[in-house]
């Protein structure tokens, strides 16, 4: 990243689902997986402008180029971190830390106490050094691959 190209962080737009699904397969394949990897679980995967519409769904912009998303879901009983992708030319340069920090100051405005998270093996790390709390590991239909179950306890959140 240049020094006069800062990072900023919007909201999605409904227009940006197909952009940022082929983010997702991008962010998915940099950790090696086969391209049929992407269609094990495609639900899991996609991002829809619905879900771009009815929840928060922010991405992280480098000048005018989109460099990675998060989207919050709620799933009663939990708020749950559904995606956070980064481009994998940005993977390491703290974008993903930047969304991260954003969904958390996102999930504290919703007064919620935790936010939970489902992820990829690869990730975990990630998400350990983010202060995440690792719950289990839970297996999956995919030889070999196995869900990461972590939660976030939200500091500070006040309900009246």
């Amino acid at each position: 990243m240049t020094e006069n190209m800062q990072r900023r962080i919007r909201r999605a737009r409904p227009d940006e689902a197909e952009f940022l699904n082929g983010l997702t397969g991008r962010s998915a394949l940099y950790w090696g997986y086969e391209p049929e990897f992407l269609d094990w679980e495609p639900e899991a995967l996609l991002v829809t402008e619905s879900m771009i519409r009815d929840s928060p769904v922010y991405v992280a912009e480098e000048g005018e180029r989109v460099v990675g998303y998060y989207a919050l879901l709620n799933k009663p009983p939990h708020l749950y971190l559904d995606k956070l992708f980064v481009e994998p030319d940005r993977i390491g340069t703290g974008c993903g830390k930047l969304l991260w920090l954003h969904a958390i100051d996102t999930a504290r405005e919703m007064e919620v106490s935790e936010v939970m998270l489902d992820a990829d093996p690869n990730a975990a790390a990630f998400y350990r050094a983010m202060g995440a709390e690792w719950l289990r590991e839970e297996t999956t239909t995919r030889a070999g691959w196995n869900l990461q179950v972590f939660r976030y306890p939200i500091p500070d959140v006040t309900k009246d």
